[in-house]
């Protein structure tokens, strides 16, 4: 039996939903953000830098989303193409596109004091902004001319739910605000999102951490 160790809405939420999808067991471990669980002893042994998810294994404790869905990947049918598929490559290489170009520029943008100054901080999340709006739009022409398996609504893998999780985020700032990205201005994207929110799992992992019926497209924040 897996356990994960989450906050609602965070990172975590992308373990969660393909745990969801694929039927896989796991017990779901509340972490306490108000008494500070994630600085104790026996988190930080599990996750180095106080970092959500951490996932226990029968193999171990693990960190880090990405890790955490290539594992899941390795060892359950379907959450991404097996190592001997011809579309292995194709998957892992816009799995790591999704996670360097746009998770790790969300940061920059969600947290700009962690990478400049207070000075620079406007700066830098227009930076980081235009970074995630290049591969977006790199992202959307791919959906709409490749129309790869790995990423169909219909039979999800670990990418969409991650991508859609990172979507998510983005879709629910108020307009004005510079963190704001609408997945409408994809077209192939959004319809992507729309048809992925209705499935059974998003719709479940959207009821227990209270995340709005529209979970990717029109979400409400935690």
């Amino acid at each position: 039996m897996y356990t994960l160790h989450y906050v609602p809405d965070w990172a975590s939420l992308a373990v969660r939903l393909t745990l969801e999808e694929f039927d896989i067991p796991y017990k779901a471990a509340l972490i306490d953000n108000d008494s500070n669980e994630r600085d104790s002893a026996a988190f930080r042994k599990m996750s180095p830098l106080g970092l959500v998810p951490a996932f226990s294994t029968p193999d171990g404790d693990m960190c880090e989303t990405l890790a955490i869905l290539l594992w899941l990947g390795d060892r359950h049918e379907g959450v991404s193409p097996v190592p001997s598929s011809q579309e292995r490559a194709a998957y892992l290489k816009w799995l790591l596109f999704i996670n360097n170009s746009i998770h790790n520029n969300i940061l920059s943008l969600f947290h700009p004091e962690r990478v400049s100054s207070a000075s620079c901080a406007n700066e830098t999340m227009q930076n980081a902004r235009a970074q995630i709006q290049v591969a977006l739009g790199i992202v959307d022409s791919m959906l709409m001319n490749s129309e790869p398996s790995w990423m169909n609504a219909e039979k999800p893998t670990a990418l969409n739910y991650y991508l859609g999780l990172l979507m998510r985020w983005m879709n629910g700032f108020e307009a004005t605000h510079p963190a704001h990205i609408s997945s409408r201005d994809y077209p192939s994207l959004h319809t992507l999102l729309q048809k992925l929110e209705k499935r059974p799992a998003a719709c479940k992992c959207a009821e227990l951490e209270g995340l709005g019926e529209t979970i990717f497209t029109n979400p409400t924040l935690v």
